[in-house]
């Protein structure tokens, strides 16, 4: 495809240039937008809690640790599976969404 640069050039491509075939390409603009952060969605033993955005370069997903551990709930392990950060626990459930819920809405 070629274009008019304004300097009587008529879709030659001499003088003028050609738009790659994507530039044009509207029909899919999600796919065309890179996200400018991480996001994962945050489960308490298989239950969604909300979801956990890294904005800037110094957060981490352990911060979520670190303010359960802040809040005195210790019995817990955390993995993270693709998009998903899952967090473990015997008996707290409660007490873990209801902290998560109260950092999500935080942040």
């Amino acid at each position: 495809m070629t274009f008019n640069n304004g300097a009587g050039n008529s879709g030659s491509g001499v003088g003028g240039g050609v738009f790659p075939a994507y530039a044009m390409n509207n029909r899919d603009r999600e796919n065309q937008v890179k996200l400018t952060e991480d996001q994962y969605d945050v489960y308490v033993n298989d239950d969604f809690i909300g979801k956990k955005s890294l904005k800037n370069q110094g957060e981490n997903l352990s911060d979520i640790d670190d303010f359960l551990k802040l809040q005195g709930i210790n019995d817990f392990t955390s993995s993270l599976d693709g998009d998903h950060y899952k967090i473990m626990s015997d008996g707290s459930n409660a007490e873990i969404a209801d902290a998560l819920n109260v950092y999500f809405h935080n942040r």
